[in-house]
């Protein structure tokens, strides 16, 4: 297996067909897909999406990312998508239910806005988190992003370099030891 990240005892790989069945038993899990858009259980559908994604990662328009622990345990899904040439958006990210190392979903999200803002070079990111989401909202509120909108059912942020890099430091002196 071809790792494209390995930092801070996890490894990352770019999705492929073969990760549909992974994928979908995340996103489909009734207590993890709350607060996620929906998808279909449909595995032939989830690779013909892969197919078309395959084709936007060479354009380098998006990149989606598998991530593996320490033990080379997949456990998580974090994607990079609409991109422009002064921002990219995070999201798609979520973790393996009842995954006993949740510390790993922390250092995830710190490696995945590093690469945004060390290897895309980019100044800024957006997303956005669903506003039922409390411990999300809370957690990503700990990197002091600026809240550009919000509707009825989300918060849209926007992340700048210089500010995650202040606030990591908290998360990275606490959990990363690196």
């Amino acid at each position: 297996m071809e790792y494209i990240i390995e930092k801070y005892g996890l490894f990352l790989k770019f999705v492929d067909e073969d990760d549909a069945d992974f994928i979908l038993k995340l996103r489909t899990n009734k207590e993890k897909s709350k607060y996620i858009s929906l998808t279909s259980n449909d595995l032939e559908s989830q690779k013909e999406w892969i197919r078309r994604y395959k084709d936007r990662e060479k354009s380098g328009l998006e990149y989606y990312f598998i991530a593996y622990d320490e033990n080379k345990e997949a456990f998580a899904t974090y994607r990079l998508y609409n991109k422009t040439n002064r921002t990219i958006e995070i999201g798609s990210f979520i973790t393996k239910q009842n995954y006993l190392n949740p510390i790993n979903a922390i250092k995830l999200d710190i490696l995945m806005k590093e690469f945004v803002f060390e290897t895309l070079n980019f100044d800024q990111l957006n997303f956005e988190v669903m506003k039922m989401n409390f411990s999300v909202v809370k957690y990503h509120k700990e990197y002091k992003p600026q809240l550009i909108r919000e509707d009825e059912k989300y918060y849209f942020f926007v992340q700048d370099r210089e500010t995650f890099n202040l606030n990591k430091r908290k998360f990275k002196k606490s959990f990363l030891k690196n």
